[in-house]
């Protein structure tokens, strides 16, 4: 369930179940498979075409080289979004964005220290499933899927013991095609990232490149995911028996659009008993560009129920 409460006026308050969702999984000598699948009335985005839809689905086998993965899956790239309504990246479909395909994951010890290593064949995406918001990039312009891809990530844990820093390397390159005779083009991205723990807390930080196709200031078909792009993240968690704290703020300057977006995301999560989690969540966003200003501020509240 989720409630949404604009702080402007002409907006109402609103309260709905956001999505449903029935997760599974296995594992036997080492072999596995895990299902999410997930449901919403009228879809989760607009572009969705389905009430149902399977959010992740894959299965995994041990390899000499790593743990395999076949199926439909997040992409191994940077850090993984943990808020409740989705930052910037998710909106432009770097995170929160499954693509049919398999990855190839391991881990390597260095005495207590430890290198994470993941790299994805990305085969073909579906209208189902990214959070990416509409009239964003590929998974809501019609004809359009993302294909033959590849996204790499190498991170290295430094353990000393109620403190750890992990400092990670992330790479992807992804074609965009259309069937409808626009010629395609290939989204490559790239970047740095950083988490610093010291026991309950935690520090994160990212910077990202985007190199796509170039879009024209003020134009009405821009779509910003697509455009050359750098981008930032800064993350604050602190994590109790009951109660967590997360602060994130992103920001995208679109070259092209000549545009910048930043979003500012505090959060409180608690979680009184095992299986119910209820959150509330300040949004503070701002778009800038030659198309005008636009804002919007609101406070999202969810409730979460795992069986």
């Amino acid at each position: 369930m989720t409630g949404f409460v604009p702080l402007e006026r002409g907006e109402e308050a609103t309260a709905d179940l956001w999505y449903a969702s029935v997760t599974g999984s296995f594992r036997s000598k080492g072999f596995g498979a895990r299902a999410d699948v997930r449901g919403a009335s009228g879809g989760f985005r607009p572009y969705y075409g389905t009430d149902v839809w399977l959010q992740e689905g894959y299965a995994f086998a041990p390899t000499p080289a790593g743990e395999l993965s076949v199926g439909k899956s997040e992409r191994a790239f940077g850090l993984p979004d943990e808020t409740f309504s989705g930052t910037l990246f998710s909106a432009n479909g770097v995170t929160r964005n499954p693509i049919w395909g398999g990855a190839l994951s391991g881990e390597a010890r260095v005495g207590y220290d430890s290198l994470t290593w993941a790299v994805r064949w990305e085969g073909l995406s579906d209208k189902a499933g990214p959070w990416e918001e509409e009239g964003r990039g590929a998974a809501s312009d019609p004809g359009t899927k993302l294909r033959d891809g590849v996204s790499a990530r190498l991170t290295y844990l430094f353990y000393k013991g109620l403190v750890t820093l992990r400092p990670g390397l992330s790479a992807s390159s992804v074609r965009v095609a259309h069937d409808d005779g626009r010629p395609g083009f290939r989204l490559n991205d790239a970047a740095l990232d950083v988490t610093l723990t010291a026991g309950p807390i935690a520090l994160l930080g990212q910077f990202f490149v985007r190199g796509g196709e170039r879009q024209t200031p003020g134009a009405a078909e821009t779509r910003l995911a697509y455009d050359d792009a750098t981008a930032g993240l800064v993350g604050l968690r602190a994590e109790f028996p009951t109660v967590a704290f997360r602060y994130y703020w992103t920001q995208w300057s679109y070259r092209g659009a000549d545009a910048k977006e930043w979003l500012h995301q505090p959060a409180v999560v608690w979680t009184p008993v095992k299986g119910i989690e209820a959150t509330i969540e300040y949004l503070a966003r701002r778009l800038t560009g030659p198309g005008g200003r636009r804002s919007g501020d609101a406070f999202r509240l969810g409730l979460a129920l795992r069986f």
